[in-house]
């Protein structure tokens, strides 16, 4: 896709030249001296890069594409029959009428490869800036850039496009940044990256089958992956689930979520319960109602039957509540 860009580019940029070139006169025939060696800073070759051109031509001639650049630490060796062929092509046969051009001319690359983990740091302080997780809960995996990105030099600044349409950066990201010279978009490309979220969860510490009461034993907080899964689905203590009752079965180390749960209560509002006061290990029991659906393991309101006072006890079964004096 790059290539086809690049000739794309190539292509307006003949046509714009060739347009240009029609303008001369016979007295107004450019006189240009070009080099053996030249330098190139960037992805092409521009006339100025090959030749010493008249002051007067330099914005009109100057930014002309002879080819693409080649890559750092590489040389690109252009012949006296590619150079009359490519000039030619560009309309600007007239400067060929009286230069002698060299017989090749050597291209070295100048021009800088933008920071791979210059890319890395900017794209996960966007990610980071705009989750409202913690940083400690994302992992970022940045995949490989198809190409290097080059650069004339190292005066630059590089941001992130805002993405449009996308909600969560979770995930496959794809985010679009812009290298920035003195404040103009000087070249743009795309990063992508794999983002997931780890949280500490309450997952199964066993097989648990379908109308389990879960209790403390049978839960337990451990760091998963749950980036496919909804905020509101999952459970971060386990006091959220102990007490209810599992409508699905789970297997060991499996995630609990809210589509687990049945929300049939241990014990239902307006339910008489026996009351169990320990007080330093005396034990009385007394009769209540529940004033509320009550779970496994969780505080229930309860009003005594005798004085109609009421109080909070813990839900020991299907029938019984527990206070602690």
């Amino acid at each position: 896709m790059r290539l086809l860009g690049r000739l794309l580019v190539l292509a307006a940029l003949l046509v714009l030249v060739f347009s240009v070139s029609e303008a001369w006169g016979e007295d107004s025939q450019p006189s240009w001296q070009f080099r053996t060696d030249a330098a190139a800073a960037g992805e092409y070759i521009t006339l100025n890069n090959l030749a010493n051109l008249p002051p007067d031509q330099v914005q009109k001639f100057g930014q002309a594409l002879i080819w693409s650049a080649p890559p750092p630490g590489q040389i690109f060796t252009l012949t006296r029959e590619f150079l009359t062929y490519r000039l030619t092509q560009m309309g600007l046969t007239e400067v060929l009428k009286g230069i002698d051009l060299p017989p090749a001319i050597q291209v070295r690359q100048t021009g800088i490869v933008l920071n791979s983990e210059e890319i890395t740091q900017t794209f996960r302080r966007y990610v980071q800036d705009q989750n409202p997780w913690p940083a400690s809960e994302l992992r970022i995996q940045m995949y490989p850039q198809d190409e290097p990105v080059l650069l004339p030099d190292n005066k630059y600044t590089l941001e992130v496009l805002p993405p449009k349409g996308q909600e969560r950066l979770l995930g496959d990201v794809v985010l679009e940044m812009v290298v920035l010279k003195e404040g103009r978009p000087l070249k743009r490309f795309k990063v992508a990256a794999k983002v997931t979220l780890e949280q500490s969860v309450v997952c199964a510490a066993r097989q648990l089958p379908p109308q389990t009461v879960i209790s403390a034993g049978d839960v337990r907080l451990s760091r998963r992956d749950v980036t496919s899964l909804s905020q509101r689905d999952i459970f971060t203590a386990e006091k959220q689930v102990i007490g209810h009752i599992l409508a699905k079965g789970l297997g060991p180390q499996e995630i609990i979520t809210s589509r687990h749960m049945s929300h049939t209560p241990l014990i239902k509002r307006g339910e008489e319960v026996t009351v169990v006061l320990d007080q330093n290990g005396m034990m009385i029991t007394t009769k209540g109602v529940t004033r509320e659906d009550g779970f496994m393991g969780r505080p229930v309101r309860v009003r005594n039957s005798k004085s109609k006072k009421e109080f909070q006890a813990e839900v020991v079964d299907a029938k019984t509540v527990k206070v602690v004096l």
